[in-house]
């Protein structure tokens, strides 16, 4: 090789090396396809950074519009002129309850309150099913709660709302409103709402809601001004169904068990059913704890949460199935060593004082009257050498029991003989003649009393 290069030079020939130029060819693809790539990622980028300045000069342009539409011509963010405001508002109140809202909504943006479902919540869940739900009526609602899904209004403005939201788990979630009473002149707005709600506000009419009016049929998001007409008036006994599918944010309704086909969309928050009414009213919700009247909704089990809890209900009263009643406990050996310590020093006591001549008696009240009874007083059934044990958890003590004035069982006990009665027995006040005969003494109840 080498010897042709230098034949090659010799000659004022140009040699060429095939190896070198495979070697540069590969460089240059390689430098080539780097330049690609880096040409696409700016393309990208370029892109992407576009796209976000056309969103800021959108967003910019229509703030300033919106401001110089409210400067010169008086509409407002809901898109309606002063005039048209006033229109629609015609007396004090209705403006008065209009600003107060919309200072409410500045008080408490979205977000304000961590609404999502707590771990608590889901546990409550687990535990009580659709159970878990029910309305929560506030100090400042004129209604009353007549059961966890039963409301009754009792006149004024007033809205309630759910303790617990909307799950996220499922991609569809139904419930159903029934009418229970409604006279024709109060209007009533079922929906979803975000929480906090102004609570003298229909649903429908702030932001982040939608509603559904009943006394025409139209629905109301974000705006009391703005409204689409979708279905039918409803009446007492109708039932309104609200689905919410949480991954794209639409909402729709049904009137007994009937879909409409028109949707509302971009409701993408924690979502809580709410309803509210402008009079008295009262209605009965369905959150999935009984059939539904929309047969879809049954057969895709589209309520809030299964029928049951994971935890079972507590037995029936009275039942004692697969139970386990303990009558008496069995003591420990450790009490059997002490109460058997207790019997030895009692025995080796009573020892020592017949050594000594002395006889030991059990304590007696101060009021009590100590009577001896002769040997022969003592029935012949009666048991004398009882086991220590069976002796301790019989009497308990090895003091005889304080038997009242005229007891009748203590005298069918001493007649029977079942009693371990010590030579000493405490009686109250008046008490029969045991010195006398001492088998009539004891087995006659009706004795004199001795003279003492």
């Amino acid at each position: 090789m080498a010897s042709l290069a230098l034949a090659a030079r010799s000659r004022n020939i140009p040699y060429r090396n095939d190896n070198s130029t495979k070697t540069i060819d590969g460089d240059e693809s390689e430098e080539g396809e780097l330049v690609v790539l880096l040409i696409i990622v700016v393309a990208i980028c370029g892109a992407l950074v576009g796209l976000g300045v056309l969103f800021l000069l959108v967003y910019v342009c229509t703030s300033i519009a919106r401001r110089i539409r409210w400067w010169v011509f008086g509409v407002d963010e809901d898109g309606v002129s002063e005039g048209m405001r006033s229109r629609l508002l015609p007396d004090e109140d209705s403006r008065q309850s209009y600003e107060l809202a919309r200072a409410f909504e500045r008080q408490y943006p979205y977000g304000s309150i961590d609404t999502q479902l707590t771990s608590e919540q889901q546990t409550q869940i687990r535990e009580k099913g659709v159970e878990a739900w029910e309305f929560v009526v506030n100090l400042d609602v004129n209604a009353m709660l007549q059961s966890k899904t039963e409301v009754l209004f009792m006149g004024g403005e007033n809205c309630v709302q759910t303790n617990l939201p909307l799950p996220k788990a499922n991609s569809v979630y139904y419930f159903e409103v029934k009418l229970v009473e409604k006279p024709a002149d109060v209007n009533m707005w079922i929906g979803l709402a975000t929480k906090p709600y102004p609570a003298w506000r229909m649903t429908g009419w702030n932001k982040y809601s939608a509603g559904y009016c009943v006394n025409n049929g139209s629905v109301h998001q974000n705006s009391p001004f703005k409204g689409a007409h979708i279905g039918e008036q409803l009446f007492v006994g109708d039932i309104l169904g609200i689905g919410y599918q949480p991954r794209s944010g639409v909402v729709w309704f049904s009137r007994n068990g009937r879909r409409y086909k028109a949707i509302v969309s971009g409701m993408l928050y924690d979502l809580f059913p709410t309803i509210s009414a402008d009079g008295p009213c009262s209605f009965s919700a369905n959150f999935g704890q009984r059939g539904f009247v929309f047969i879809e909704a049954n057969v895709k089990r589209w309520g809030f949460g299964p029928v049951e809890g994971s935890i079972a209900p507590p037995p029936i009263y009275g039942a004692n199935q697969n139970t386990i009643l303990l009558e008496t406990a069995a003591p420990s050996s450790e009490d059997d060593e002490d109460d058997d310590d207790d019997d030895d020093a009692d025995d080796e006591g009573s020892e020592l004082d017949a050594r000594n001549g002395n006889s030991r008696q059990p304590d007696m009240p101060t009021d009590s009257i100590a009577i001896d009874i002769p040997e022969g007083a003592i029935p012949v059934g009666a048991p004398h050498d009882t086991p220590r044990s069976h002796r301790r958890r019989q009497t308990g003590s090895r003091r005889p029991p304080l038997y009242q004035k005229n007891d009748p069982i203590a005298a069918q006990l001493l007649e029977a003989g079942e009693t371990s009665l010590e030579p000493v027995v405490s009686y109250r006040n008046k008490q029969p003649d045991l010195l006398s005969s001492p088998r009539s003494s004891i087995t006659s109840p009706s004795a004199e009393p001795a003279s003492l």
